[in-house]
């Protein structure tokens, strides 16, 4: 039984008859939209309806079962059982499409729930906020239960989006009677349009890889090449036994961008207390450090330590202090035993000039932390290496007590963001640090200039940066071309289906409906291929969901962009065109 035909002779019998739509749905008990699917010969009556229908529209059972008007009515045993076998197929048929319609309609449900999962997923990328972190890039390397790690959470969605909708068009390939979707028709061109799709996802996913891999080589770069500073002397050519003022000292201490500090100042000590004019008795040299680093190769373990004591009382201000393993000996020492020392600092008369001299400090009482042997473990910079060392800020805090002008003899650093590099060089100029000028002897040893050893980071960052801003020029172009493929594959592969369009142009559908049918059938494609693309590339590429989640979006989009223009041109071929050419 014919639909179209069917849904001919119900309207010319209903207007035969007089009545509108909503008349006749009201005297057989359905809805008017049921009437009007009738008439356009998309649907058909349930079988119990056809009695009542045929009554109200003044014709025969048969007459109506057979979609025309019949001078003799009556007919043999024989075709009236094959009309009734017809019309319970039909009805069948419609019940049974009722019920794929409801199935596909879950599954495209489930199709976009897990569409949003990754559209979000990609838009949190996109925002900088990609959710989880994957290490290196590989689902097989993953740490904790399989719940805790995005990534799967990413694969699933994307496995889900590409069954269901797979259920969803196999459902739909099924039934060849449908006759606004005709991907069962097209089996070939719709697997070109998934693998097509695929291949922009995948190849897009590479493309935002490789800027996200950059970006991530950038944001690491400091930790990779650290970026380190000394203070000198105006011309470079000292870093240690210099003086550097307090307001430098806090201003490095103060600074965001300053990490892993390394300070010193060094004095000259006597033990228990020392005699003027007896030089001999002022024979130590005490070193002042903020971190055991401070001394060069000098470990934390390499220090004999006194029960419950480790190196973290040089960032303090304690009364205690570590000794060398060669004065622990001589003066017959133990962990944990007091020393006088009388500590004198260096000063000079006239700052211009390098000529030193030596005052009296403080005279303080300290306690044994601990000893090490310092043989060939100093830092070259220490010409001697020292007999005491203490906690810095007690050195400063005696300088101030006493209200003498502090100056620390060293200090070197690590940038703690070396990509902040030009904020960093203002705030260290509007601090008061000069830029390194070799080419004019400084003899004053003030420490008033800063060293950056920034040419290795600078010229790796640059590279990077530039590769990251060239790539990324060519994305507008790059979507584009993604415009233009879609276009030009859609307009090659529907060529054969001109006349398809012109049969629902023929039967009174508007080119507008026209257009909702087809983009339909082409959505179905796309999204499929768009997802399955994007896992894909997680799984082959190993990147973490947010390029491919923001790969798949994009591409969906472009390419349904160029998809509804080759669409839209292909409508606008003439009907009778289309027919005589096809015929």
């Amino acid at each position: 039984m014919d639909n179209i035909k069917f849904g001919k002779f119900i309207r010319e019998s209903r207007q035969g008859k007089g009545l509108t739509q909503k008349q006749l749905a009201e005297q057989i008990h359905v809805s008017d939209k049921a009437v009007s699917k009738w008439e356009n010969g998309a649907g058909f009556p349930d079988i119990k309806i056809l009695e009542p229908l045929a009554e109200c529209l003044g014709v025969s059972l048969v007459e109506l079962m057979q979609g025309e008007r019949v001078e003799e009515p009556e007919i043999d045993r024989e075709a009236a059982e094959q009309i009734v076998a017809q019309t319970i197929a039909q009805s069948k048929q419609a019940e049974e499409w009722q019920r794929r319609m409801w199935k596909v309609k879950v599954l495209l449900g489930a199709c976009v729930c897990g569409i949003l999962y990754l559209v979000c997923v990609g838009l949190r990328y996109l925002a900088g906020q990609t959710p989880g972190a994957v290490s290196e890039s590989h689902l097989g390397s993953r740490g904790g239960l399989w719940y805790e790690n995005p990534v799967f959470f990413y694969v699933w969605a994307g496995i889900l989006v590409i069954l269901c909708g797979a259920g969803a068009v196999y459902l739909l390939w099924k039934n060849e009677s449908i006759r606004e979707v005709k991907i069962g028709r097209h089996k070939m061109k719709g697997l070109l349009t998934i693998l097509m799709d695929m291949l922009v996802v995948f190849l897009l996913h590479a493309y935002l890889s490789n800027i996200a891999n950059n970006e991530k080589q950038l944001a690491m770069l400091p930790e990779a090449i650290p970026v380190k500073a000394y203070i000198t002397t105006a011309d470079g050519s000292r870093q240690a036994c210099i003086f550097i003022r307090d307001k430098l000292v806090q201003g490095l201490l103060d600074s965001a961008y300053v990490d892993q500090l390394h300070m010193d100042v060094r004095l000259k000590a006597g033990i228990d207390r020392v005699i003027p004019g007896q030089w001999h008795t002022l024979n130590l040299y005490l070193e002042g450090v903020n971190c055991i680093e401070t001394l060069g190769s000098i470990k934390e373990s390499d220090v004999v330590w006194d029960t419950g004591e480790d190196a973290s009382f040089l960032q303090g201000t304690e009364g205690k202090c570590i000794v060398s393993k060669k004065l622990f000996d001589r003066k017959g020492w133990k962990l944990g035993d007091k020393v006088t020392l009388c500590q004198w600092y260096y000063y000079r008369e006239d700052e211009r000039y390098p000529q030193l001299f030596a005052n009296p400090l403080q005279t303080v009482d300290y306690e044994i932390a601990g000893y090490v042997d310092m043989t060939g473990k100093w830092d070259e910079r220490f010409v001697v290496p020292p007999d005491v060392i203490v906690p810095f800020h007690a050195v400063r805090n005696a300088y101030d007590k006493e209200g003498i002008p502090f100056f620390a003899s060293s200090a070197s650093f690590v940038l703690s963001d070396a990509l902040c590099m030009n904020e960093f060089k203002q705030e260290m100029k509007e601090l008061g640090f000069r830029s390194v000028a070799p080419t004019v002897p400084d003899y004053s040893l003030n420490g008033v200039a800063l060293s950056v050893n920034d040419a290795a980071f600078i010229s790796t960052a640059e590279h990077l940066r530039q590769v990251i801003d060239t790539v990324r020029a060519f994305f507008p172009f790059l979507l584009a071309m993604i415009v233009g493929v879609g276009y030009l594959i859609t307009l090659l592969l529907l060529q054969s289906r001109k006349e398809e369009m012109a049969l629902l142009r023929s039967i009174g559908l508007n080119r507008r409906k026209c257009f909702r049918i087809f983009f339909v059938d082409q959505l179905t494609l796309v999204v499929t291929g768009v997802v399955a693309g994007s896992v894909l590339a997680v799984l082959v590429q190993g990147n973490y969901g947010g390029s491919s989640a923001l790969a798949g979006v994009l591409v969906g989009i472009c390419y349904l962009a160029g998809n509804s223009l080759a669409l839209w041109k292909l409508l606008n071929v003439s009907v009778m065109e289309a027919l005589f050419v096809e015929g």
